[in-house]
């Protein structure tokens, strides 16, 4: 839709005529719940999202939004899918980017918080309440590979596997363990708990990497 600007003059309107909601085209209408449920979470965080809210601000009748999903947790899954989609997309990109493993496995924590910092109404509904596991395929957007089973090969690779050789429990765990820090860390800087700028977070986050990351050698020999 393209929006001519110009003078607004209230004497030619007919106040007698009946206001027309927005018509929207077949595929249009998901797109524009999605964009408005987006907004509205952003707002008032996902607890307090209403699909009838959404509606209302399309401008489209409450009904409407039940050709297209089933209720509002359809919705929210909708907004999560997305939100894998879009960390899988910057995750791809770091292992690709990277020079070794290890520096990956760093890259990949701190674009995490900074994913949250950045895009916290994603986030919300991606570990809400009724989040799916990061390995559900039915999370996995338009990867054949979610961001977790990404991270674990990423993992695999940095203890000196093969590309073509299968994860182990440990890369698994280890995987587990790095996914939790960033995660922690995420929340508490996104949430502004600690008051750290990104910087400082990215420090406490290194230091807690240290931790994990340390010479992958001495994993050579767990299974």
């Amino acid at each position: 839709m393209t929006l001519h600007a110009g003078r607004f003059d209230v004497n030619t309107v007919d106040m007698n005529t009946p206001r027309r909601r927005p018509t929207y085209h077949h595929g249009d209408l998901p797109e524009a719940l999605l964009a408005a449920s987006e907004l509205l979470i952003a707002e008032r965080g996902v607890e307090a999202f209403s699909l009838r809210e959404a509606a209302r601000r399309v401008g489209v009748d409450p009904a409407a939004c039940y050709r297209h999903f089933r209720d509002r947790d359809g919705v929210i899954f909708a907004l999560a899918r997305r939100g894998f989609t879009r960390l899988a997309t910057r995750m791809e990109r770091i292992v690709a980017k990277e020079a070794n493993a290890e520096a990956a496995l760093r890259a990949f924590a701190r674009a995490y918080v900074r994913f949250a910092v950045q895009r916290p109404s994603d986030f919300r509904v991606m570990f809400g309440p009724k989040a799916l596991p990061p390995r559900s395929a039915r999370v996995r957007g338009e990867y054949e590979r979610g961001p977790f089973d990404i991270l674990v090969k990423t993992v695999s690779i940095w203890r000196g596997r093969g590309p073509d050789e299968k994860p182990t429990g440990v890369d698994e765990r280890t995987a587990m363990g790095l996914w939790a820090i960033a995660h922690g860390v995420a929340n508490l800087t996104a949430d502004g708990a600690w008051g750290l700028d990104r910087r400082a977070s990215e420090r406490v986050l290194d230091d807690l990497l240290d931790q994990l990351l340390r010479d992958p050698a001495e994993w050579h020999g767990a299974r």
